[in-house]
């Protein structure tokens, strides 16, 4: 390559793409575009929660096996 090639190439910038649009958005740490902002904010609070519905279930489960653990060593 010459040095008038070299300067023709174009610069490619960094960048992402929006996950609900696919549109093209700089790299600034998000994963979203400004337009898609509140079905971002919609997503992340039901994935907020269903965590706490799985956290409040798994207590749950403990909470009946060891009530159950506890009913079967007084029995005996």
């Amino acid at each position: 390559m010459s040095g008038t090639e070299k300067a023709r190439r174009p610069y490619i910038f960094p960048h992402r793409h929006c996950l609900y649009c696919g549109r093209m958005i700089e790299v600034q740490g998000r994963s979203y575009c400004l337009k898609c902002k509140p079905e971002y904010q919609k997503e992340q609070s039901k994935i907020g929660r269903s965590n706490k519905m799985l956290k409040l279930l798994i207590a749950y489960a403990i909470g009946v096996i060891v009530i159950f653990a506890v009913l079967l060593i007084y029995i005996r």
